[in-house]
């Protein structure tokens, strides 16, 4: 029987897979996914992942998924010194991301020629308005009003301040101004939510996760597996929108690579303060709602305050597990608990990825991150205590590293070198291979970058034929 050969096979179904769906599909009559979706797991105990403190509360019924990505990728990583995480499932990490731009995207793809950064600005746009997301962004103005606690600080700021307040893009796809009306029915900026409104009977999706990727005379062969079978694609394009971790280990195993490859990301440290005065939240999710950044052109860190929920609260209390006997008091003074991500720039990172006879070792090298990031953080809470905004008492949560979920870098748009690619985002040694998520960019001042990831994945789908 004669074997079919594709066109072009899109491996992952995270975001920066959905929206290059949306995209081609404008113009192509189909596509079709590899994506694992499977109802049942294996027996892997490979990991007590269900007993990490940190783990996201969104994750509570998904262990045996996030054992399973990392048991069936042959993933290996130390849990006393990292904190990664991964989802078998449609969608992935991208289903429970913080909903968290950037609206400066320009500093980290200053390196791109003029129409490259063109083009990735105007799909940033174009998701912007596609979307109606709130925040602001050039030409793009969909304002959204927060607690006049949060709005007194953006106007209090002097010239000379040490650090900003700001605003982020919030992927929220409402017409509704006000932020203390969002809640979980919401229209999300999420792989379930835009994958709604596609027609679903252009989208073919393969049940199997990939396995190898190989070159097979001018195709790429694409082994993959299920819990039932193995299958062989053979395809003419091949893009990987696999999220960073799987599309690195594919290209390791591809290029036969032995040398151990730096994975970026953004080192994480979690704070609890005690706000002077009231935080009045109705949100039963609560995405980051002002930026804390330096007031400089050195921008390699940031800080985003939120209110208390109670999500965020319990998970606080299984953190500090001692704390739990004083829940009720919590309750008491909810309004004014106030909860800060502190994030590094890439140039903190520290993980790294070396493939070990038929494991992928993940593991980090550096014990200093946690004190730069406590460092950082001491800037943010002096700064906060400055303003009256606080009382002395905080605390501070150092998840782990890798505990961002932040992870890219490791495919960088570069002239040369096996893990590469030139502007188009193919592989430099094998432009039938595309690479379309976080891989392909270092992020090292715009913190929350999944708006550049998704925009460049929207470009890349006009470009590929």
């Amino acid at each position: 029987m004669k074997k079919k050969i594709y066109d072009v096979l899109l491996v992952g179904s995270g975001l920066s897979s959905i929206i290059f769906t949306k995209e081609y599909l404008k113009k192509n009559r189909s596509i079709n996914i590899i994506s694992p979706d499977f109802k049942k797991y294996t027996n892997s105990t490979s990991g007590s992942l269900s007993s990490y403190k940190a783990l996201p509360p969104q994750f509570k019924k998904n262990f045996k998924k996030i054992d399973d990505y990392f048991y069936l990728n042959k993933f290996k990583f130390n849990k006393k010194n990292c904190n990664l995480l991964g989802s078998l499932e449609f969608g992935g990490l991208s289903n429970y991301w913080g909903l968290q731009m950037d609206r400066n995207i320009d500093d980290d793809i200053k390196h791109l020629s003029k129409n490259t950064q063109k083009d990735i600005k105007n799909c940033f746009f174009e998701i912007l308005k596609e979307n109606l997301l709130l925040g602001n962004y050039k030409n793009f103005n969909n304002n959204f009003k927060i607690d006049y606690f949060y709005e007194n600080l953006i106007t209090s700021i002097k010239k000379n301040d040490t650090h900003i307040f700001e605003k982020p893009i919030i992927a929220l796809s409402s017409k509704i101004k006000k932020i203390n009306k969002i809640n979980r029915n919401c229209i999300k900026l999420t792989p379930n939510d835009t994958f709604k409104n596609l027609d679903k009977k252009k989208v073919i999706f393969h049940n199997y996760y990939v396995d190898t990727i190989t070159k097979k005379n001018n195709l790429i062969l694409v082994k993959c597996k299920n819990l039932q079978q193995e299958k062989a694609f053979f395809t003419k394009k091949i893009v990987l929108a696999s999220g960073t971790l799987v599309t690195t280990k594919l290209l390791i195993d591809y290029f036969k690579i032995k040398k151990t490859i730096p994975i970026k990301h953004h080192p994480r440290l979690i704070s609890v303060y005690f706000a002077r005065n009231k935080l009045l939240s109705n949100l039963d999710m609560t995405p980051g709602l002002l930026q804390i950044k330096k007031n400089t052109n050195n921008k390699n860190y940031v800080g985003d305050l939120r209110p208390s929920n109670e999500i965020i609260l319990n998970m606080a209390l299984k953190i500090f597990s001692f704390l739990k006997p004083l829940k009720f008091i919590f309750l008491l003074f909810k309004d004014k608990i106030l909860f800060s991500n502190n994030l590094l720039g890439s140039k903190y990172s520290n993980l790294y990825m070396k493939k070990n006879k038929d494991k992928f070792s993940i593991f980090s090298k550096n014990k200093k991150t946690l004190l730069v990031l406590k460092q950082k953080q001491k800037n943010i809470y002096k700064f906060l205590k400055e303003k009256k905004l606080i009382f002395s008492l905080y605390k501070n949560f150092f998840p782990g590293i890798g505990a961002d979920y932040h992870y890219f870098g490791t495919v960088p748009i570069k002239k040369s070198g096996k893990l590469s690619l030139n502007e188009k985002c193919q592989v430099n040694q094998n432009k039938s291979i595309y690479v379309i998520d976080g891989s392909a960019f270092d992020f090292k001042k715009n913190l929350y970058p999944l708006g550049t990831i998704i925009a460049n994945s929207k470009r890349v789908a006009k470009l590929i034929k």
